[in-house]
C-alpha cells in the first residue's frame, strides 16, 4: 500500500507572513498554500488559496517565472489583466470562473462587495512555492481609479 502524500484537507496548510494583510486587528487578505513543497512535498505545482476581504486587493504585479490560474469558488471579485503595455482591463470573477494570467502578464486582484468575501483558488504551474523569489514576483503599481471599471 502506497501513502499518497499531496492529498491535504482544507485545515492544513503553510501561512507565509506577507501573505496576510490586517487591519485593526482584522485579517482583510490572507494566502494559504495548500498544495507546495513545504506543505506536502509537491514538485513544480502550488496551489494555494486566497480570501479577500470586503474591498479589499491585491496590486498590480506579474510572475516572470510561472503561470497563474485562479478559480473563484464563492464571493464576486474582479482580476485586471494587462492586455497591452501598461493598459488593464478588468474581469468579474463569479463562482465557478476560472482565469488563466500567462508567465509575465501584469494583473490584479480585487474585491468590490461591501459585505462579502471573496475566496479564490489559485495554481502556480511550474514552481513549488508561493515565495516571491520563486514565482519572480515584480510589483507594477498601485490600481488606478480609472482602472476600475466594475463596481
Amino acid at each position: 500500500m502506497s501513502i499518497r502524500k499531496n492529498v491535504v484537507g482544507m485545515g492544513e496548510s503553510i501561512i507565509r507572513p506577507e501573505f496576510v494583510y490586517t487591519q485593526n486587528g482584522v485579517t482583510t487578505f490572507e494566502c494559504r498554500e495548500l498544495i507546495s513543497r513545504e506543505a506536502n512535498g509537491a514538485d513544480n505545482i502550488c496551489i494555494f488559496k486566497c480570501v479577500f476581504g470586503p474591498r479589499e486587493a491585491h496590486a498590480k504585479h506579474k510572475h516572470t517565472k510561472c503561470d497563474e490560474i485562479v478559480h473563484c469558488i464563492s464571493g464576486r471579485g474582479v482580476e485586471g489583466i494587462e492586455t497591452s503595455p501598461g493598459v488593464f482591463e478588468e474581469f468579474e470573477y463569479v463562482p465557478g470562473t476560472t482565469m488563466h494570467m500567462p508567465t509575465g502578464v501584469g494583473h490584479y486582484t480585487r474585491n468590490p462587495d461591501y459585505f462579502e468575501n471573496l475566496h479564490l483558488i489559485c495554481i502556480f504551474v511550474g514552481v513549488d512555492d508561493m515565495q516571491k523569489e520563486t514565482t519572480g514576483y515584480v510589483t507594477i503599481g498601485d490600481i488606478q481609479k480609472n482602472e476600475m471599471t466594475i463596481t
